[in-house]
Parts: C-alpha cells; sequence; structure tokens
C-alpha cells in the first residue's frame, strides 16, 4: 500500500511510463523525487514544477534517509547500484505496474488498454473521448498527448484510463473493469517463450475481467481469435470481419484521417460515419475499440464522433515535425521498431507523399532485431519506399549480439530486393554528417520518415526549418 505520509524514489524517472505514475502521485499530494541519466527533458520540467525534485542517479537525492519506497521499471535490473543500496537499507522496492495497479484501485471505473501494437494511440484516443465528453478521467499513457501536452492526466471522477503493459508480463497486476486488447503478436520475446507463451498471458489478463466488467477484443486479429476458445469472462468484438460484433465497413484512407462505418451487429443499429483525424487501416481498429468503450460508459454517440474529428494525435506517432529547411521535403517521426508496426506505418507514409517515400531507420535492442530478423528483412525488402537509411542498433542497456548489426542486415534486405535504394550510416558519425547525407536525396516532394529510437529521431529537430 502507498500512503501520502511516505517519500516514494523512482528510479528511472523521466522515462515514458515512469513519469505518467510521478506525475499522478504528486498531483494527488505525494512527496515524489527521482533519478534518470538525462533529467533535462520535457517530462522531467513537468515534473519539475510540480513539485518533484530530480536529479541524476547516484546523487544525494537518491541517498535521502527520508525515502521510504522506491519505484523501478523493469529496466531496472536489482543489480543497479540504487537498487543494492535500496536493499541494503531495507527499503521497499516496487515495480512501476504495482503502483499504477495501486492507483487504479482507487478507481471503480479502471479501464486498461492492452496489446502488441496500437495500445498508445487507442488509450490516448479513448482519453481525449473521455475528456472531451467532460468525464475528468485520470490518464496514464505511454505517449505524449498533443492535446493534453502530456502523458498523465489527474481527474477526480472514478474513470481511469491507463495503457497496460505487457512487455514484462507487468500487465497481470492490473485491476480493471473493462479493458481492450487490440493485437497479440511475437514482441518481447526475452520475456515470452514463443507466441503460445505470450497468448496464454493475454488470456490471463482478460480472465481476470470482473463479472460486471468486460474486454473489447479486435476479431481481424487471427492470435485474438486463436484465444476465444479459452475465454471465461465476458467480451465482445470489433472489426472488419462481418462476423464482429461491431463490424467496420467502408473505409477511405486519406492522407492525414480516415473515413468508416460501424453496424452494432448485436442491437442491429447502423452507428453511422466516422471520421478519425489519423491516418491508416491501423487507426480505424484503433479508433473503433475506443468508440465501443466509450459507448459502454455511457458518452452518447455524437460526442465520440466530435473527439475522434478533433483528436490531435500523440507524438512519436507518424507525427510532423516540419519541412526541411534545405529541401522542403516533409519531415515525420515514428517510434515503430516492431515489423508489423512498421509496415503499417510505411504504408500510411507512402499515401501521405506526393513524392519519394525515405525512411531512416535505428532498430531497437539487440534481441529484438535478432528475434523478428527475418520479419524485418521482408518487410523492407517488399515495402512502398524509394529509399532506406539504416543506422547502428540502439541497445537499450542490452550487450551486443554476434552478427546482429544492421549493415548486416542491411545486407540481407538487399539480396531480397537489389533494385531498393539502401545504405548504411554509422550512428558515431557527427549529426552533421548523418543530416547532409540524408539531405543529398531529398527533394520538395519528398517524405521523410524518421523510424525506430535511439539518436535517429533526434536528428529531425535539426533538419526542420
Amino acid at each position: 500500500m502507498i500512503s501520502k505520509n511516505m517519500h516514494i524514489h523512482f528510479i528511472g524517472i523521466c522515462g515514458i511510463g515512469m513519469s505518467g505514475i510521478a506525475k499522478i502521485l504528486l498531483e494527488q499530494g505525494f512527496n515524489i523525487s527521482g533519478c534518470d541519466q538525462n533529467i533535462d527533458s520535457t517530462r522531467s520540467k513537468e515534473l519539475i514544477n510540480l513539485g518533484c525534485k530530480i536529479d541524476i542517479h547516484l546523487s544525494s537525492t537518491c541517498n535521502d534517509s527520508s525515502i521510504s519506497m522506491i519505484v523501478r521499471s523493469s529496466d531496472i535490473t536489482l543489480e543497479h547500484p540504487e537498487i543494492l543500496q535500496a536493499l541494503k537499507n531495507n527499503i521497499p522496492i516496487k515495480l512501476r505496474a504495482e503502483v499504477l495497479a495501486e492507483i487504479m484501485k482507487q478507481h471503480s471505473n479502471p479501464i486498461a488498454v492492452a496489446g502488441a501494437h496500437g495500445k498508445t494511440t487507442t488509450s490516448s484516443l479513448l482519453s481525449h473521448i473521455f475528456v472531451t465528453a467532460n468525464k475528468n478521467p485520470t490518464i496514464v499513457v505511454g505517449g505524449h498527448i498533443h492535446q493534453l501536452n502530456s502523458n498523465a492526466k489527474y481527474g477526480n471522477s472514478n474513470y481511469l484510463i491507463a495503457e497496460a503493459d505487457e512487455s514484462d508480463r507487468s500487465f497481470l497486476l492490473l485491476p480493471k473493469k473493462y479493458s481492450i486488447v487490440t493485437n497479440i503478436d511475437r514482441e518481447h520475446l526475452g520475456t515470452y517463450k514463443d507466441i503460445e507463451d505470450i497468448k496464454s498471458s493475454f488470456t490471463t489478463f482478460i480472465n481476470t475481467i470482473p463479472k460486471d466488467g468486460l474486454t473489447v477484443i479486435c476479431y481481424d486479429n487471427l492470435e485474438n481469435r486463436n484465444i476465444f476458445k479459452n475465454i471465461q469472462a465476458s467480451y465482445i468484438t470489433y472489426g472488419v470481419d462481418k462476423q464482429a460484433d461491431f463490424h467496420i465497413s467502408n473505409i477511405t484512407l486519406d492522407a492525414y484521417e480516415s473515413y468508416f462505418y460501424v453496424y452494432n451487429n448485436k442491437t442491429k443499429e447502423d452507428l453511422g460515419l466516422f471520421q478519425v483525424n489519423l491516418p491508416g487501416h491501423h487507426n480505424v481498429l484503433n479508433a473503433t475499440s475506443a468508440i465501443v468503450i466509450s459507448l459502454l460508459s455511457d458518452i452518447p454517440l455524437e460526442s465520440i464522433k466530435l473527439a475522434l474529428r478533433s483528436f490531435q494525435g500523440v507524438d512519436r506517432r507518424f507525427t510532423f515535425k516540419g519541412k526541411s529547411k534545405v529541401s522542403q521535403a516533409l519531415i515525420f517521426d515514428d517510434y515503430g521498431h516492431h515489423p508489423t508496426e512498421i509496415e503499417a506505418t510505411l504504408k500510411v507514409a507512402r499515401n501521405a507523399s506526393q513524392g519519394k517515400v525515405i525512411i531512416a531507420f535505428q532498430p531497437q535492442r539487440f534481441s529484438r532485431t535478432k528475434n523478428l530478423w527475418d520479419e524485418f528483412i521482408q518487410v523492407f525488402a517488399h515495402a512502398p519506399i524509394d529509399e532506406l537509411i539504416l543506422t547502428d542498433i540502439y541497445p537499450a542497456n542490452e550487450a551486443p549480439i554476434e552478427g546482429i548489426t544492421s549493415k548486416n542486415l542491411m545486407l540481407e534486405i538487399k539480396k531480397i530486393n537489389p533494385n531498393l535504394s539502401i545504405q548504411y550510416i554509422s550512428s558515431r558519425e557527427p549529426d552533421e554528417i548523418l543530416i547532409q547525407l540524408i539531405e543529398s536525396n531529398l527533394s520538395k516532394n519528398d517524405l521523410l520518415l524518421f523510424l525506430g529510437a535511439g539518436k535517429i529521431n533526434k536528428l529531425s529537430e535539426k533538419m526542420i526549418a
């Protein structure tokens, strides 16, 4: 249990998941401090403005004798020096998800959004609908929602919307009345043995829904359908497939927004035309899951439609950054790091560009690149793009794996598609050299997409006019 007389210290507080929970606790009146490697960020400044003391790792802030609980993300190992110090001092250590679960227990209508892909966009869409409908929810998501100018919001209602992270199985700790499962895919194979292990965890997640709640599940995802026979709790489905309870039809995908119709097969009600201010088939699915949860929460249909039209998106989800000051090419940024996500985003980029599509990609984690090696090769080899620029894998605290390099990935992609213009650039090169090489192939009507994690996405800020 957590209480306001405690001093709670977050190790890795500037992370997108950690900072949101810290913000909620600060706004509830808790004494919060934290540390991180990089404390000069928008998220750290927001927390400092709320009264949070933040310093770099191993500082005096981390050794404050008044600390009564430590919160860590799963990226912070038990061998971390500050964790070892806390253990020596008998200070309780909690995972991020354990604290989030405590916050969710304070609400009678907690909503958890899970899935291999799309959960940040879906939980952000859902949050915007609830805010627009004056439901005043508490919000904790894994992305910077443009209209909130934050990744979290403390509300005074019984509604809470949280992104449920399956990467370390911690989503199984979260209490919820309603939940969404967007899709199941081969991901986080350092945590899970295989796809069967992943499906088992999602089945458990769904089956812990209380009797007065239910889960909204995408019917179009094959692995979702494969677990239906093991689901004992209540659920309803959505999708383009006509078997779905909420059937999507007549989809029109424009460069920056999408249009679609939804029919409720359970009530035989035509819900009419929806416009979501996001591009891509995958975002039509994300929006529909948010529509279903909103209807279950008695939000009027017209209020839902209004919110979808006015949604301004989430940072690093095909985010328009500006025009290149040299070539005037359009520059976008996206966090996509899994082949399934990348495939969807590249289709959106192709649809939005009036010229060439150039991708600058930095893979995230050696383990993911190894486990999904063939999928990465196939996605880029058959992508609707004109040029691919690869830079070194962002390790995210992982040790290198022999043979798993961006340079080798480039060579394998070339074997499949020798006609694709592809080059490798070392991330050790100065930013100015990287930018110069990227700019050399850009023209006015082209679209440049920075994709992945690490150094690559930071280059966009230096290129825009």
